[in-house]
């Protein structure tokens, strides 16, 4: 029962479970179908939504491509952004600055708003001012204008205005403008509005020339022409006015007619007197050559005489004074042998750096007797300053000044004792050499004179004992050769000094120069001297002087006898002769007859002081001799050119 139950139960349960297995079925059926359906509508949507999706993803792709896009934008916008944040942030900061500049602009324009302000008060204050000051000006320019035009018409120097008529650059005419009554004056007659060729053709070409480089180029001249057609020189100063485009210049002139006569007169005068100076050379040379025969002669009889006239005091008194008189005839003509020596321009400088110091000393010792003669005190004050120039002309120099100061060197109105002091000075340019004397002085209007040939003070009466008036030329030419310049200073009744002022040594520690001196007893005897002299009395006295030093002497009285003796001749030592031979010959010709044969040294003796004379020597390399020939000055002459 119990297992009927179960099996019953069993069974309703399997029935129960089959029912509900059916419905289950049946809804299965049931959803199944629905299942299908939905299947259906599943493909159905399925496939609609694989075109979706297919749409999507082209859909998807086109964005992703416009993501990516607009993420490259993005970027970039996030570039630009950051780009624009700085450029706001300098903007911002710009802004900033032009604010404060805007702050401050806006306080300067107020500042510079109340300056103008200010400034426009015064510009009105300025202008008031001004319109008075042009006023004024005009007022002025007005007076000018009158005073110009007034001065215009008064000026003695002519004023014109003219326009440069040009045919290319080449001027052809003028056109006068303006002409002040002083031009108008000089000219004759009005030019204004007329031109130059108008007037007359005869105008030169230059007067074209001139106004034409002024016109054209702005060239100013100042110049003196002379203008034919009005007679008359005119000196005149050319230059342009107006505007560069124009042509027009502007002349100032003045007749200089009578000014060009004085010149001309005075060019004359000098002519005349050049010529009178050289007739006063060629005078003075031959005079001094016909003066020199007869005192070469008593100079050379007066040396033979001094052995022979023995213990007899007359005779020796005689020939002492005889020996005076041929001694200031002698420095007189020696005086002219410098001056033509100068002229000449035959003396070379030499310089070099020396002491002066034993220069000075020994000049002061050989003054020494002739100042205590003269009763005058010879003080010397030499330095040890070392100098640069020639010691030669220096010592001649400071030789004619020492002489002037004795000769001259003591007051014959007070009597008193007569001082000369030479020395040096130490100045910025150089050593001052100075030679003071306590003599009367020097008035004003005679210290150029004194430096003129034959001029002397106080001695109306020309005696010798003082000199002849050549020193202190001489000094002044030898100075100019020296480059340098004498200076004067003097008061009357209390004295002078001279100085001259030489460069200092290049070298200061130079050392003293000895002056040469020739040597006054060479060895002559036993040498052969041809002599040629025209002067018997001269040619008989130099043969007697010269054949007492031992020399053996061939003497002829011409160059033709000369010619005609010398083949039978033997070589002479030298030859000795007289410049100045019969027959137009001269000692040049003799010299180079002589030289045909041999090459033998030649002394010229010559009484002429003419400058030719002294470069005709030179370039034949002869010795020239000035008569009266000094017995020691030939004997020194014959010692330097004879050979040893």
């Amino acid at each position: 029962m119990d297992r009927s139950a179960s099996i019953r139960a069993g069974s309703e349960t399997r029935e129960s479970e089959r029912e509900v297995l059916l419905q289950r079925v049946a809804e299965l059926d049931r959803s199944l179908e629905q299942a299908l359906v939905t299947a259906e509508d599943a493909q159905e949507e399925a496939r609609l939504l694989a075109a979706d999706r297919i749409q999507i993803e082209e859909e998807m792709t086109a964005q992703r491509h416009e993501i990516a896009a607009l993420r490259e934008r993005l970027t970039a916008s996030e570039t630009r952004r950051a780009e624009l944040l700085d450029a706001l942030a300098d903007s911002d900061q710009r802004l900033n600055t032009l604010r404060r500049d805007e702050t401050h602009l806006s306080e300067e324009l107020q500042t510079s708003y109340e300056e103008l302000q200010v400034l426009t008060e015064e510009l009105e204050e300025a202008n008031a001012a001004l319109e008075q000051r042009v006023e004024e000006r005009t007022a002025q320019l007005t007076e000018s204008e009158r005073r110009f035009r007034t001065l215009f018409e008064a000026m003695d120097e002519g004023f014109l205005l003219a326009d440069v008529l040009f045919d290319g650059d080449r001027p052809v005419d003028v056109l006068y403008l303006e002409m002040n009554p002083a031009a108008r004056r000089m000219a004759g007659e009005d030019y204004v509005g007329r031109r130059m060729r108008e007037i007359s053709p005869a105008f030169e070409d230059f007067w074209y020339e001139v106004f034409g480089r002024a016109a054209r180029d702005g060239e100013p001249t100042r110049t003196e022409l002379y203008a034919g057609p009005l007679e008359k020189w005119l000196s005149f100063y050319v230059f342009k006015v107006g505007a560069p485009e124009q042509r027009r210049i502007a002349v100032i002139f003045r007749d200089v007619t009578e000014r060009k006569r004085t010149q001309e007169q005075l060019r004359q005068a000098k002519e005349t007197a050049e010529a009178a100076n050289r007739a006063k050379t060629k005078f003075l040379a031959a005079a001094s050559h016909d003066l020199r025969q007869p005192i070469q002669a008593a100079a050379l009889y007066a040396h033979v005489l001094l052995g022979s006239v023995g213990s007899d005091p007359i005779a020796q008194e005689s020939l002492n004074r005889l020996k005076a008189s041929i001694d200031s005839l002698n420095g007189m003509l020696s005086g002219l042998l410098d001056l033509s020596r100068l002229e000449a321009g035959v003396i070379e400088v030499s310089v070099s750096d020396f002491s002066p110091t034993a220069l000075m000393t020994r000049l002061a010792e050989e003054f020494r007797g002739v100042a205590e003669a003269s009763s005058i005190d010879l003080r010397c004050r030499p330095s040890r300053l070392a100098v640069c120039t020639d010691p030669h002309l220096l010592e001649r120099l400071l030789r004619n000044l020492l002489s002037n100061a004795i000769a001259h060197g003591h007051s014959k109105e007070t009597g008193a004792k007569g001082r000369v002091l030479v020395g040096c000075r130490r100045r910025a340019d150089g050593v001052e050499f100075q030679v003071w004397d306590n003599g009367p002085g020097i008035p004003e209007d005679a210290r150029e004179a004194i430096f003129e040939e034959f001029r002397q003070l106080n001695n109306p009466e020309r005696n010798a004992t003082q000199g002849f008036g050549l020193g202190l030329s001489i000094v002044s030419r030898i100075a100019r050769l020296l480059g340098t310049e004498v200076t004067l200073r003097s008061w009357v009744g209390v004295g002078s000094v001279f100085s001259v002022t030489v460069p200092y040594a290049r070298k200061p520690e130079a050392g003293a120069v000895a002056v040469p001196v020739a040597n006054r007893e060479p060895r002559l005897k036993g040498r052969t001297v041809l002599l040629v002299e025209d002067d018997e009395q001269v040619r008989r006295s130099m043969t007697m002087m010269l054949k007492r030093w031992g020399l053996k002497v061939v003497a002829v009285s011409s160059a033709g006898e000369l010619a005609a003796a010398l083949p039978g001749l033997r070589r002479p030592h030298v030859v000795l002769t007289d410049y100045r031979l019969p027959g137009g010959d001269s000692g040049r010709s003799v010299v180079e007859l002589v030289r045909q044969r041999w090459p033998v040294p030649g002394i010229i003796i010559t009484g002429d002081t003419a400058p030719e004379r002294l470069r005709e020597a030179m370039s034949l390399g002869c010795r020239l001799l000035h008569k009266p020939v000094l017995p020691a000055d030939l004997a020194g002459a014959l010692g330097e050119v004879l050979p040893s």
